[in-house]
């Protein structure tokens, strides 16, 4: 739980700082969300109905889905401009404890080409892993029916989404890698794997809990929506249950690579 509490006190102490870097991303991610589809996997699952499309479970994990994709592109286009300026905040921040937006355009310069990159890598492997996953599900509704149906497809979504975050895992520090250290790709990428050592089921648990919680929020929320027939608000609440899994995410590749590299963070200096 220690890079669980590190990511979050970073992202709470700053907020106000950092928000900013999220605010577009995470409105068009949540303009992207086929509530259609994630509404209607909700009410199976209250209902303990296993007749579902294969469509239907794919467009509720996928993020570029068949009727919102320009959402999705939009989406990803802005985190393409934001990270970058966000992670410059950040990684400058703990580097030498300035707290300010001084250079943060400047330095998009350096941060944008190595983040492009790293957005595609897990895009690619995100949408495949929507395939696979809602392959798997379907084949779960042909094979079984009733309750074993539904229990079966929530094992195999848990599985999924655990050997989802096992891959990220692995890619963690890539980029707090490439911008710190300036290494090439690969040498970054060896020299990720090797920094996070020890520490890598501890990395693993902050990654899969906080997603789970994100998705479980967004199910229930969706699940108001449904019931209530209410929209604004519930999409309110999805933009900013985004903004602070996306905010999460980003201050923990940093968190994390300190930590691991056993970097002193000047962040966390009191001043006197």
């Amino acid at each position: 739980m220690k890079y669980i509490g590190g990511a979050l006190k970073y992202v709470f102490k700053n907020f106000i700082f950092i928000f900013p870097f999220a605010l577009l991303p995470s409105y068009f991610f949540a303009a992207a969300l086929d509530l259609e589809s994630l509404e209607l996997i909700v009410r199976k699952l209250l209902a303990a109905d296993s007749d579902v499309a294969f469509i239907a479970v794919f467009n509720s994990f996928s993020l570029i889905n068949g009727p919102r994709w320009v959402f999705g592109v939009i989406s990803f286009a802005c985190m393409a401009v934001c990270m970058p300026m966000l992670f410059a905040f950040i990684e400058r921040h703990m580097r030498i404890g300035a707290r300010s937006f001084k250079g943060v355009v400047r330095r998009i310069n350096y941060y944008f080409l190595t983040t492009l990159v790293m957005l595609i890598i897990a895009l690619a492997i995100y949408e495949l892993w929507a395939l696979v996953a809602s392959g798997l599900i379907y084949a779960s509704v042909i094979l079984f029916g009733g309750v074993a149906c539904l229990v079966v497809a929530i094992v195999i979504a848990l599985g999924m989404f655990a050997l989802l975050a096992y891959i990220f895992t692995q890619l963690w520090l890539w980029l707090p890698c490439l911008h710190i250290t300036g290494y090439h790709f690969m040498d970054a990428l060896v020299f990720s794997s090797q920094t996070i050592g020890s520490n890598k089921k501890r990395l693993y648990v902050a990654v899969l809990l906080p997603y789970l919680a994100g998705m479980a929020l967004i199910l229930a929320a969706v699940g108001v929506c449904g019931m209530y027939e209410i929209i604004v608000p519930v999409f309110v609440l999805i933009e900013l249950i985004y903004i602070l899994l996306f905010l999460y995410f980003c201050a923990l590749m940093y968190t994390a690579y300190f930590d691991a590299a056993g970097e002193e963070r000047a962040d966390l200096k009191k001043r006197f």
